[in-house]
């Protein structure tokens, strides 16, 4: 259970907001939501092998122009994407 959803279920105050993560790749800083706070969109995209369109939603418009200026190759994003999974965590892998 999240921290959101707990003060939900306790009708309480929650926590404060993560403001995210923080992820450098090729000289660019990033800034990720927690994965308790990815987009539901952007889990089904995932679910239905939209891996591309998962990360425009998680990143933004704008962070995902960026990143695309960047990543040119199929492996470009597969580097990108085990590189923010290991730095949400191990649970998130």
């Amino acid at each position: 259970m999240t921290a959101r959803q707990r003060a939900e279920a306790t009708k309480t105050k929650p926590a404060k907001e993560t403001p995210g993560v923080t992820v450098s790749w090729r000289g660019t800083t990033y800034t990720l939501p927690t994965a308790d706070d990815f987009p539901l969109d952007a889990l089904e995209a995932e679910e239905n092998g939209k891996t591309l369109t998962a990360l425009r939603l998680i990143l933004g418009d704008e962070q995902y122009a960026t990143w695309r200026a960047d990543a040119r190759t199929a492996g470009d994003a597969e580097e990108f994407s085990t590189h923010i999974m290991r730095e949400l965590g191990a649970g998130n892998r």
